[in-house]
């Protein structure tokens, strides 16, 4: 979890505790954990919020952006190595399929 809400923070920038926890999926009542455990690692930085002084947002300190840069480093790497034994079309075609899967509710 903490992780992916590193993640979300590097692709969104700054955003509220709660909508940090919406989008990792992540119960309300736990989010606050998490916040404070990556906060006290240096990885978060909190403000509060521009348009509402009762909101406090979270973001990325800049360790938590070198942070986010080696996570995604490391997700392309792994997600080289696992599709390594497909060739062009076997990627092409696998992608197709998890496609079809992701959005097979949808349509």
């Amino acid at each position: 979890m903490q992780a992916a809400a590193i993640m979300v923070l590097h692709d969104h920038g700054s955003i509220s505790q709660a909508e940090l926890g919406r989008t990792i999926g992540m119960e309300p009542a736990n989010v606050h954990g998490l916040i404070a455990r990556l906060r006290s690692g240096g990885l978060l930085e909190l403000h509060a919020d521009e348009r509402d002084n009762r909101k406090t947002n979270v973001s990325l300190s800049p360790s938590g952006r070198r942070r986010a840069a080696r996570i995604a480093t490391l997700t392309a790497e792994a997600a080289e190595m696992t599709l390594d034994v497909f060739n062009d079309r076997e990627r092409e075609q696998f992608f197709a399929l998890l496609n079809r899967y992701a959005f097979a509710d949808e349509g």
